[in-house]
C-alpha cells in the first residue's frame, strides 16, 4: 500500500472513531506509520521534534495514550525496556531480545487457536492479545557470552 494511502486509511480509521487529527496528532501518526521497529515514546518525540519544533514531550506522551485507547496504536511492552508503540494494523506477535532490546514482528497461525480456547477456559471475553517471547537475537546469540550483556532475563 502506498504510504499516502496508508496514512489516509489511518486518519479516516481515526475520524471513524471520533478522534480528531490535529497537526500534531497526524505528525505522531505519520511517524509510526514511517518506522518499521517498535519505537520508544523518546524516539518518537524526537522525530516529531523535527518536524513540529517546540512540541513537548508530555503532548506526544498524551497523543501516544489517547492513539492506543482509540485503538490505532499498540503499546508493546516488555520487561526492563519499558514501552513500545507501534501502528495496530494486524495481530501478531513479537521476539523479543533480551540484550539489545530488538523487537520483531511474527505470525503464526497456530497461536490464532489461543484465542476461543482460553476464553471458554478462564470465562473471559478476549479483546485482543499479543505474546512475546523472549530470547536471544541472532547477532547477540552469536556473540561470546562474556561480552553479551542481558538486560533482563527470568
Amino acid at each position: 500500500m502506498a504510504p499516502e494511502s496508508e496514512a489516509a486509511r489511518w486518519e479516516a480509521l481515526c475520524r471513524e472513531r471520533g478522534l480528531p487529527l490535529t497537526v500534531q496528532r497526524r505528525a505522531v501518526l505519520e511517524t509510526l506509520l514511517a518506522r518499521r521497529d517498535h519505537p520508544t515514546a523518546e524516539q518518537i518525540h524526537a522525530a516529531v521534534t523535527e518536524r513540529l519544533r517546540g512540541i513537548s514531550r508530555a503532548t506526544v506522551y498524551r497523543i501516544l495514550e489517547v492513539l492506543v485507547r482509540a485503538g490505532v496504536v499498540r503499546k508493546v511492552w516488555h520487561a526492563a525496556a519499558g514501552a513500545r508503540f507501534e501502528i495496530a494494523a494486524r495481530r501478531h506477535h513479537h521476539l523479543v531480545c533480551v540484550a539489545c532490546d530488538t523487537v520483531k514482528d511474527f505470525e503464526d497461525p497456530g497461536l490464532e487457536d489461543l484465542e476461543p480456547s482460553l476464553g471458554r477456559r478462564f470465562g473471559f471475553r478476549l479483546m485482543d492479545y499479543s505474546i512475546q517471547f523472549l530470547g536471544l537475537c541472532r547477532d547477540c546469540a552469536a556473540r561470546p557470552r562474556s561480552s553479551r550483556r542481558v538486560k533482563h532475563a527470568r
